[in-house]
């Protein structure tokens, strides 16, 4: 794969907005970072544990091969605007573990133009009587499951190969199996209708925290003051942009931390796909890349179209990705290499929109718990190592923890205990770790 980045357009305007400016001064800081971790090579808090074991991960249910039909109840037709966190409707979901009890929802929330949306999620919560003060929650963010209304997890958390099953088992219910309610935002356009907000950290962001306001007002088992965000993946990016908004657009909702596991970080990613174009061997990266062009000329449609960034053959095959989910999309651009779907070189909107989308470019007002495992071939695990120094040098409160011989989906099973003890001592008020100064 190619380091060496492309010319951008000297005419091309930067995003909008002081968040630009600072979100270009965290790409500097990033990447910077990327290369000195390159040469040098700080102490770092790691776990010396063996890989999980691929029976664990590498279970074929976990796999997303299958799309669901859309159920009636997410045909929401067009409510009245509302205050972010209202509630819509709501059902049980039938077939849960023993000892859970689960309910998707539908809930008011804004987009990255501050516009009313109605968002879907999923809420599962213990069956034993609440402790004294309500349940803790948990506002969990997923990965990567699709773009399209076909994808969100609340349709089928229980069915193997759908898109919710494998973050219900390896997130949802360890969480709750601890006593915590769980909150699972869907996100913008997967279940109730919208336009995909595909690694659109505002939206994203929103999301989250918007589900858990709605919890708040339905919910009379809950503790309203006892709050952590998870994430893993694209939920890892979703849950680092929660931590950074919640301040300024959630100021009410009392939260204690965020969990941050091996993070869909963006800066690198232009350069990336630069490195694959130039590859004649089909990529199983591109998939990712059609998703961001579906979901980003959806969002910025004054800066970005898909023909700025596609092929015409890209953008004759784009619908696909609001038709199928998981390893379907995948499928569907492994014909041919890169290149065959996607322009070269990369226009430069895309490298402002990937700033842009980028968390940590404002300090986070609550402690962190993040975690990689470095062999993961999803997200570059260098990148979540500059993204540490990057919070650390702003001043936050981070716990990071580095599993040499992990994988992407490894690094869950093998952190649990870390993130779940750090979790368990945030609501009990204790000191957050910072490990930052071991950098």
């Amino acid at each position: 794969m190619s380091n060496e980045p492309v010319d951008a357009d000297p005419n091309a305007e930067p995003p909008s907005g002081s968040r630009a400016i600072h979100a270009a001064v965290a790409l500097a800081i990033i990447l910077v970072g990327v290369v000195l971790l390159a040469l040098v090579h700080p102490a770092s808090p790691i776990v010396n544990v063996g890989a999980a074991s691929t029976e664990i991960t590498g279970n074929p249910a976990n796999s997303v091969t299958k799309t669901p039909p859309i159920p009636p109840f997410y045909d929401v037709a067009n409510p009245a605007p509302a205050k972010p966190g209202t509630l819509v409707k709501s059902e049980p979901v039938p077939g849960g573990p023993t000892g859970t009890t689960s309910t998707r929802f539908i809930y008011h929330s804004t987009d990255n133009n501050n516009k009313d949306q109605v968002v879907s999620g999923l809420y599962v919560k213990p069956t034993t009587p609440p402790p004294s003060g309500g349940f803790p929650l948990v506002t969990l963010a997923h990965g990567t499951t699709g773009t399209n209304r076909h994808c969100g997890i609340s349709q089928t958390p229980f069915e193997p190969n759908m898109p919710g099953y494998y973050t219900f088992n390896s997130q949802i219910l360890p969480l709750v199996q601890q006593g915590y309610a769980v909150v699972a935002t869907d996100y913008q356009g997967m279940g109730a209708p919208g336009t995909p907000s595909y690694l659109v950290g505002q939206i994203e962001g929103r999301n989250t925290l918007d589900a858990v306001r709605t919890v708040h007002t339905w919910q009379q088992d809950v503790n309203k003051e006892k709050t952590v965000i998870w994430g893993h993946s694209q939920g890892g990016h979703s849950s680092a942009f929660a931590a950074e908004l919640a301040s300024s657009y959630a100021p009410e909702l009392a939260i204690q931390g965020s969990v941050v596991l091996a993070p869909g970080l963006l800066p690198s990613l232009p350069l990336a796909v630069e490195g694959l174009l130039a590859s004649t061997e089909p990529s199983g990266q591109t998939g990712f890349v059609m998703e961001i062009a579906a979901a980003w000329s959806a969002a910025y449609p004054d800066q970005m179209a898909p023909e700025t960034i596609l092929t015409p053959a890209g953008v004759a095959k784009l619908p696909i990705v609001n038709e199928v989910c998981g390893s379907q999309v995948f499928d569907q651009f492994m014909s041919g290499p890169m290149s065959d779907f996607v322009k070269s070189p990369v226009p430069a909107v895309f490298y402002s929109l990937a700033t842009e989308n980028t968390p940590g470019s404002e300090k986070i007002n609550m402690p962190i718990f993040m975690a990689q495992g470095m062999k993961d071939t999803t997200i570059i695990p260098q990148l979540t190592l500059a993204f540490n120094k990057q919070l650390c040098q702003m001043g936050n409160t981070v716990d990071f923890h580095i599993y040499p011989d992990d994988t992407h989906s490894g690094v869950v099973v093998n952190s649990r205990d870390l993130a779940q003890n750090w979790i368990k001592d945030r609501f009990e008020g204790n000191p957050a770790p910072n490990n930052c100064s071991n950098q």
